[in-house]
């Protein structure tokens, strides 16, 4: 079977200047009523004493992060600071600068002259409806300012079919800023300021193209806050989203007054599905690109000069998540690891879990480069069969619609039977959510990872360890088969039976382990020179803990036989050279028994 060709994976893309638009009016807003409409319990927070629940950004992106923005993202810019006037209060603060020098340079290695700081709960914390509140601060942002709270899905799929909400946003042009200034505080002038306006949005990959509920040139439905005698920068306002399985609804809170920034809630059309999806948050201060009036990355006549005043601070004080209507889900940590067999495209072979093409996965074959083929398949009644078509390469591969967690299967092996000449050299990879990709060699005549190149059905068994190499994420893969050759060799050939295994394979099909009979914890955490990895078995049995970095690589392995109850063994934060590990999150895996838990820790300068 083969899907529609699409592209290899690219960035995800934020702003309003995407040039194929569709503008859900008809479908997305309908009157509701909110007078029954109830916020219940508080069900996660993080009030910014540590970062243990973010990853911070390094870079510029591949074209300003697909906007044109001209600032460079740096760990250091990106901290937790007290609160000016607040005493006893932390917050995230991040920092923008007018900064250069060596590695301050974009995606091809052209100077900047600005960096600022950005944070994503990816991987960390996710959330699907509810009502989602941060009490955020802005610097004074002149021409070039733009920061934002905001939202993207977890799914794999690229922007905008991923879906992305925009809690608040500021620095927009000047013309969309007069396109609503009769409303909501405006004053009909055309003449607010970027200190004066705030916005939301949401984005979604319709049927049609790009849609997204701000670009409202009619003026009949966004309805962006103004306030001209007290400006929004330099004080703290609150920003909500309340999110169920049916409509969103955008708000700020300005000195105790809820402004609704839409007419209506937003009703979910048919083809948003991603809006019942969960969604990871991201929190950053950029500088110039193109929903801004400054210039883009690349091309200085493109707007005007920067004249944010720098060095420029942005706070946000905490983030809560609440039950709304009843509805609302936080997730901790990456997804729910495989283990036994995971299924990729197999009829036949027994699974614990299995992708499903059109349900929870999709196949695709990249920039047109397979037509379909005629091989019959090795197993059941579905093959992957495809013909070269002169495109000099091919590329195809299975990508889960979210991400899947092979960590626990470090050890093991995917398989994959093949039929292909024996002439053509191919690699087989994977791609990860960050856009890290690893791939092994199949060279042509010749028998790799147990394939014998003879023209008929055979079988490979590709190493984890192989995979990973040195900066796969293994919790976070979003292809978890790939198939790339770039000789330009014409063939046919046809995959089927492929799926991850276990290195021991216990049992198949629906079995979870007992919940309960491990436990892990780590103490202290986070932690300087060394912490204990606490554990208690339910009895006694040989037990291995492994120690990984945030891309999977292992650090060091400790293996013993633990005593029934408590255990516990000390890492001093080194790998197993002896060389001091780096300060960021590692993980922590425990397997006793054929049962498994895990958990992090957090090593500090």
């Amino acid at each position: 079977m083969i899907l529609p060709s699409v592209p290899m994976p690219g960035p995800k893309i934020r702003g309003y200047t995407m040039r194929t638009l569709v503008i859900a009016v008809a479908l997305a807003f309908i009157a509701v009523g909110t007078a029954s409409a109830q916020v219940g319990n508080l069900i996660w927070e993080d009030n910014f004493n540590t970062l243990d629940n973010w990853l911070k950004v390094q870079g510029n992106g591949n074209w300003g992060w697909g906007n044109g923005e001209l600032e460079y993202y740096k760990n250091e810019n990106v901290d937790i600071a007290p609160v000016p006037g607040e005493s006893g209060n932390n917050a995230l603060r991040i920092i923008a600068k007018a900064e250069s020098g060596p590695g301050i340079v974009d995606a091809w290695g052209g100077a900047l002259n600005y960096t600022s700081g950005k944070v994503v709960s990816r991987s960390f914390v996710s959330v699907r409806y509810g009502m989602i509140e941060t009490r955020v601060l802005v610097p004074n942002l002149a021409t070039g300012g733009w920061p934002a709270f905001w939202m993207m899905g977890t799914a794999t799929a690229t922007w905008p079919t991923c879906g992305e909400l925009d809690l608040m946003e500021m620095g927009a042009r000047q013309a969309f800023r007069d396109e609503h200034d009769t409303h909501n505080g405006g004053n009909g002038l055309n003449n607010s300021t970027v200190n004066q306006f705030v916005g939301a949005n949401a984005i979604w990959g319709s049927a049609s193209g790009t849609s997204m509920i701000a670009i409202d040139p009619a003026d009949t439905l966004n309805r962006p806050y103004y306030n001209y005698a007290n400006p929004l920068a330099g004080r703290f306002l609150i920003y909500r989203m309340y999110w169920d399985s049916t409509s969103m609804r955008f708000t700020v809170v300005d000195n105790g007054v809820e402004h609704d920034l839409y007419t209506h809630p937003f009703v979910f059309p048919a083809d948003a599905e991603e809006f019942h999806q969960p969604f990871y948050m991201l929190m950053n201060l950029a500088l110039g690109g193109a929903y801004t009036d400054a210039y883009q990355l690349g091309n200085p006549a493109s707007g005007v000069a920067m004249s944010m005043p720098l060095p420029a601070t942005m706070y946000v004080d905490y983030v809560r998540i609440y039950q709304y209507n009843g509805q609302g889900e936080v997730t901790l940590g990456v997804p729910t690891p495989e283990h036994g067999r995971f299924g990729l495209y197999t009829d036949n072979t027994t699974t614990t879990n299995a992708l499903v093409p059109g349900v929870n996965a999709n196949i695709y074959v990249w920039e047109n480069t397979l037509t379909a083929g005629t091989i019959a398949p090795y197993e059941g009644a579905n093959v992957l069969t495809w013909k070269t078509n002169g495109a000099g390469w091919f590329g195809a591969g299975i990508m889960s619609s979210q991400p899947a967690n092979v960590f626990g299967m470090g050890d093991g092996y995917l398989k994959f039977r093949i039929k292909i000449p024996a002439n053509v050299t191919f690699k087989i990879g994977i791609i990860d959510v960050w856009g890290n990709q690893n791939y092994v060699s199949f060279p042509a005549n010749t028998t790799t990872y147990g394939l014998v190149r003879n023209g008929n059905w055979a079988q490979a068994s590709i190493p984890a360890t192989d995979l990973r190499g040195l900066y796969m994420d293994l919790r976070m893969l979003a292809y978890e088969f790939v198939i790339l050759e770039q000789n330009g060799t014409g063939c046919e050939f046809a995959l089927d039976d492929i799926y991850w295994e276990s290195a021991v394979v216990n049992a198949v099909g629906p079995v979870a382990t007992a919940p309960g009979t491990l436990r892990m914890a780590s103490a202290p955490n986070p932690f300087v020179s060394a912490t204990q990895l606490r554990f208690t078995l339910p009895a006694a049995a040989p037990y291995e803990i492994g120690v990984y970095d945030a891309a999977g690589t292992r650090m060091t392995t400790f293996r013993g036989i633990g005593a029934q109850g408590a255990n516990l063994v000390r890492w001093n934060g080194r790998n197993d050279q002896g060389r001091a590990a780096t300060p960021g999150v590692y993980f922590y895996r425990l397997a006793s028994g054929g049962a498994t838990t895990s958990g992090k820790v957090v090593l500090v300068n």
